[in-house]
């Protein structure tokens, strides 16, 4: 299939994709991991307004937005900053109703809140913007929960009917946003004791002793419980039924060659697993790694993985449109390295990787099969 003569003219739907916008009111800093990148903290809302401009412009397609986790930044409460940065920085997203934002939980939300306080302000927000009945119906969290319950924070929607799209919750099983007392903290922090050895709580967001991929193993990460598995395999099955392709998102990656395996769901292999027993899931984007990655998997599936907007400097941006049809996805990214990517997807049962043409022209990357 070349590009120049797709079989389908026109996208069924196109939209927006940004993450790890990681707001607070900060002075720019130069990032503890990495001391060649720096974070501009009050700067990340001009970019998430940048973005919004470009999806706005007249003769704009984009329907929706994907935020992919991390909207605001685990520095917030140490100043007590935590409701108004995450209020300040949702604003910049309903105010743009006519176009509804999807948030997906970041590690980042969770240094923040507990999970039943993330859920209602969550909540709250989409009830503020324009998000049909048929598209999404929203579900009001409980006003009380159990020690061993939780409000569930993975969802889907439709934007179109031959589309799906789910929002995994990748820290379902996690040391953040539980009580110390809740089964799914107490499950997590037996995994990490037992890839670090020992039980401080700060020292498990470091890779200290792990080697390989099991630098995933650190408390910024989590995995994917089981409860939410099996949903995962229903909402598939119920496409393939249908015949609805399905794109997954969610903060942390899962294909190990997609990021930086620091930032790799605990249970990777799990969620890939349940992918791999359905005809119908084309790709899964993430953030968490701050700069872009791509892999494609044996069964014809993409990983992605986008730039971060907290440490893209104020003179450019990160921020993409994806265009969606009956046979490929088109990707616009507006950070220079990735201008363009294009990933179709074969049928199951075709041969795999060695029909893959990678053509790279300019600062434009094009993949098709």
């Amino acid at each position: 299939m070349a590009v120049d003569s797709p079989i389908f003219k026109e996208p069924a739907v196109t939209f927006g994709v940004l993450t790890d916008v990681q707001y607070a009111d900060c002075d720019d800093r130069i990032a503890s991991y990495d001391p060649s990148k720096t974070r501009f903290y009050r700067g990340s809302l001009n970019q998430v307004d940048e973005a919004f401009r470009q999806w706005e412009k007249p003769g704009s397609k984009v329907k929706f937005v994907l935020q992919l986790g991390d909207i605001i930044d685990g520095l917030n409460r140490f100043h007590g900053g935590s409701h108004l940065g995450l209020r300040r920085t949702l604003e910049h997203f309903e105010q743009h109703s006519s176009i509804p934002t999807f948030h997906t939980v970041g590690n980042h939300e969770l240094y923040n809140f507990d999970r039943k306080e993330l859920a209602s302000l969550f909540y709250e927000s989409v009830m503020k913007i324009n998000v049909p009945l048929e598209m999404f119906r929203p579900v009001k969290p409980a006003e009380d929960y159990s020690l061993s319950t939780t409000p569930i924070l993975y969802y889907k929607f439709s934007p179109v009917p031959n589309l799906k799209c789910i929002s995994l919750d990748c820290f379902d099983v996690s040391v953040l946003g539980y009580n110390s007392q809740h089964p799914k903290y107490q499950k997590a922090s037996k995994v990490l004791h037992s890839k670090h050895g020992h039980d401080v709580f700060d020292d498990w967001d470091c890779d200290g002793p792990l080697q390989g991929l099991d630098v995933r193993f650190q408390q910024m990460n989590g995995a994917v419980g089981e409860e939410q598995l099996a949903w995962l395999s229903h909402e598939l099955k119920e496409s393939d039924e249908l015949g609805q392709k399905v794109i997954v998102f969610g903060h942390v990656s899962l294909h190990p060659d997609s990021s930086d395996w620091s930032c790799l769901l605990w249970n990777y292999e799990e969620v890939m697993k349940v992918f791999h027993q359905h005809n119908c899931v084309i790709a899964y984007f993430s953030g968490h790694t701050h700069v872009s990655g791509y892999a494609l998997d044996t069964h014809g599936i993409s990983y992605i993985a986008f730039t971060g907007i907290l440490e893209t400097p104020p003179d450019t941006s990160a921020f993409a449109t994806v265009s969606y049809y009956e046979d490929r996805l088109e990707f616009e990214n507006s950070s220079k390295d990735i201008g363009f990517l294009f990933v179709g997807w074969r049928p199951r049962g075709s041969q795999s990787l060695s029909g893959l043409n990678l053509k790279i022209i300019f600062s434009a990357i094009t993949l098709v099969y």
